[in-house]
């Protein structure tokens, strides 16, 4: 009984290790693939709506810049959201270079989706550490989960007997 506990144990902790795993390679996954799908994207004015900017004390949560900005494409207008935490902005100080241009009424560059105008970004910025970490974070979880699960399985399964003849 106590030995079937440990080997069900093991299968019960590896899913969530497995969950985990998974949603941090597609968190990477989804940033690279916007990174790329972005240089072919086209560059539009875009008039920034506000800029703020929070900080936390906490070194996890870092820092966020959070920018809202307007622009035209196809003669409609849509509105854009670009959020970077921490070392995700191209720049350190990008809240303070944002919050003059919006003060000052300059307009700045959105890359714009062509096939889906709603979609846009303000740089095509992807940060190769962050990147790197939530892949490998991502994939270590994966594996050593996926480990447990089917090596928990096969432990519950017990070993197979010999086949009878038929």
């Amino acid at each position: 009984m106590l030995s079937s506990l440990r080997k069900l144990l093991l299968v019960v902790l590896g899913i969530p290790f497995v969950i985990l795993g998974t949603r941090f390679l597609l968190d990477a996954g989804q940033s690279a693939l916007l990174y790329r799908a972005a240089a072919d994207w086209t560059a539009r004015e875009a008039a920034l709506v506000s800029v703020d900017h929070f900080s936390s004390a906490d070194q996890a949560l870092g820092n966020q810049t959070v920018v809202r900005y307007s622009y035209e494409f196809g003669g409609q207008n849509h509105e854009g959201q670009y959020s970077c935490i921490g070392d995700e902005c191209p720049q350190p100080d990008l809240h303070l270079t944002l919050r003059a241009a919006q003060a000052e009424g300059r307009a700045v560059a959105a890359l714009v989706n062509p096939q889906q105008p709603g979609q846009s970004v303000l740089y095509r910025n992807l940060h190769m550490p962050l990147f790197l970490l939530k892949a490998g974070v991502g994939l270590f979880c994966f594996l050593t989960g996926s480990v447990a699960v089917v090596f928990g399985v096969y432990l519950l399964r017990g070993p197979a007997g010999p086949r009878e003849a038929a």
